[in-house]
């Protein structure tokens, strides 16, 4: 039997400004059926009142994302698993020099040092107090090595293979959200840093990597007009759709073949979901 009934693919950016509606941001969602589709953000007054062009009015806000699926997961009742093309924590190296045992600890200083909830990227690199890095996490040096590294801040938005800027911009969202969790009862399992065995009647946040999922599931049907920012959405939620509904999405969440030393690892510095 499937472990979701909905599956949704966010690909991330962290260009401009948090309430930028920009192109870069997109998200899609399959359900049951394999049938997938592209999501746009519902109207609201804020939008109105800034004044947004007619032909950014279809694009998703960093902002917009957070209380969507803040909503959705506070009020839906078909179970979900999210995955987000941006990184969730920091290499190893990285969380020992600055001292945080574990990812709560993480997410509270990524609080107080990253001001991206209302500072763009830029605004707050000339704020904050950082040691740029090139280090890699477990999973990206031994399995998507060709990824670059979540720290490396000099690698600016926009250049090829940048996550930065994508990382440090998602942050203090996912931060916002395991405070519902932990204070309000949210019931949102954030893989790996809750562990690896999910309750059943929890959504489940995940870190999805667009170009690990293209090679293995079919574009029929897809649109020609879509772009490149929809399809990587498209992939993350296609991707945890076939697996999930051909029952093979279990052994990439249990993680069996990592050793008991790097199951402790990964609840500090995370994984990426299709990487066995």
């Amino acid at each position: 039997m499937p472990l979701f009934q909905k599956y949704i693919g966010i690909d991330y950016s962290g260009a401009e400004r948090p309430d930028s509606h920009i192109r870069g941001l997109a998200v899609a969602e399959a359900d049951e059926a394999g049938i997938y589709r592209l999501l746009y953000p519902p109207p609201d007054r804020t939008s109105r009142s800034i004044n947004i062009p007619p032909a950014k009015s279809g694009w998703w806000s960093r902002r917009s994302i957070y209380i969507w699926l803040r909503d959705q997961l506070l009020n839906s009742s078909e179970r979900m698993i999210i995955g987000i093309d941006a990184g969730l924590s920091y290499p190893v190296t990285q969380l020992d020099r600055l001292q945080l045992a574990d990812w709560d600890q993480f997410l509270q200083w990524s609080n107080r040092t990253w001001k991206t909830t209302r500072l763009t990227m830029k605004d707050s690199k000339q704020q904050a107090d950082y040691t740029n890095s090139t280090d890699k996490r477990l999973v990206e040096r031994e399995f998507i090595p060709s990824t670059k590294s979540v720290t490396d801040l000099d690698r600016v938005s926009g250049m090829q293979g940048a996550v930065s800027y994508s990382t440090h911009t998602v942050l203090p969202w996912i931060g916002r959200l395991r405070r519902y969790q932990q204070q309000r009862g949210m019931k949102v399992h954030f893989w790996p840093y809750d562990g690896l065995d999910i309750p059943a009647d929890h959504h489940v946040i995940v870190e999805g990597y667009p170009s690990l999922y293209r090679r293995r599931i079919a574009e029929d049907g897809w649109s020609a007009a879509i772009s490149e920012h929809e399809r990587d959405a498209c992939y993350i939620a296609r991707w945890m759709q076939q697996r999930d509904q051909s029952h093979t999405l279990e052994p990439y969440l249990q993680l069996a073949t990592l050793g008991v030393d790097e199951h402790g690892l990964i609840q500090r510095e995370g994984w990426v979901l299709g990487c066995l």
